[in-house]
C-alpha cells in the first residue's frame, strides 16, 4: 500500500504514519526526517536546508523531491509506504515519480496543532516558523487535494481530535477496507 499523508504541521501525521505503516508493514518515510538529518551534516546542501528549516521556509522543491524519489526507490518501498511531508504543491507533485493508493488527510483545529508544536522543544518550531509553515500549507497543499480527486486516488480524513487508542480504532476499521 503507497499512502500520502496529508495535514498541518502539529496535526498527528507521523504518528498516525507510523502506526499505518506498522499495520500494513511498509515503512514510514519523513521527509521532515531527512531534512533535519541533512541539516545537521557540515555540507552546502546541510546548511542550506538548516538554514530554511530555522526561518520557516521550505526547501527547493526539486531537491525535496530528488531526496522523496530517490528514498521511494529504495528496496524497503518495494510492498508500498506511508510517506509524510512531500508532495506538498502541484510542482513537486510533477516531480513526484510514483503511483499512490490512498491519500490521509488528518484533521486537527489549528489552535490545538500550534500547542502541540510549540511543546514538543523542536528547534525549528519556532512560533513564527510554525505560522510560515500553516499559512504555505493553506495556499499550496490544499490543491492537491482536488488533484488527487480527479486522478481516482481515495481520500480519507481522519479525525485526529479523539483520544489514541479511538483514533487507531477508526485506522483500523480503514485498514480493513
Amino acid at each position: 500500500m503507497r499512502v500520502l499523508l496529508f495535514g498541518i504541521q502539529g496535526s498527528g501525521k507521523s504518528t498516525i504514519g507510523k502506526y499505518i505503516a506498522e499495520k500494513t508493514d511498509v515503512p514510514f518515510i519523513s521527509i521532515g526526517d531527512i531534512f533535519r538529518r541533512l541539516s545537521q551534516e557540515d555540507s552546502e546542501t546541510g546548511k542550506l536546508v538548516k538554514s530554511l528549516i530555522e526561518h520557516g521556509k521550505f526547501v527547493p522543491d526539486e531537491l525535496t523531491m530528488k531526496l522523496v524519489n530517490e528514498r521511494l526507490n529504495e528496496n524497503d518501498t518495494k510492498n508500498g509506504f506511508v510517506l509524510d511531508g512531500a508532495p506538498r504543491n502541484l510542482v513537486q507533485e510533477k516531480l513526484f515519480r510514483h503511483d499512490l493508493d490512498l491519500v490521509v488527510m488528518v484533521n486537527l483545529n489549528e489552535k490545538v496543532a500550534i500547542e502541540r508544536l510549540m511543546s514538543r522543544g523542536r528547534h525549528d518550531d519556532l512560533e513564527h516558523a510554525i505560522k510560515n509553515r500553516l499559512d504555505w500549507h493553506k495556499e499550496n497543499t490544499v490543491p492537491l487535494i482536488d488533484y488527487f480527486k480527479s486522478k481516482g486516488v481515495k481520500i480519507v480524513d481522519v479525525d485526529n481530535t479523539p483520544a489514541e487508542e479511538d483514533v487507531r480504532k477508526s485506522l483500523d476499521e480503514l485498514l480493513k477496507n
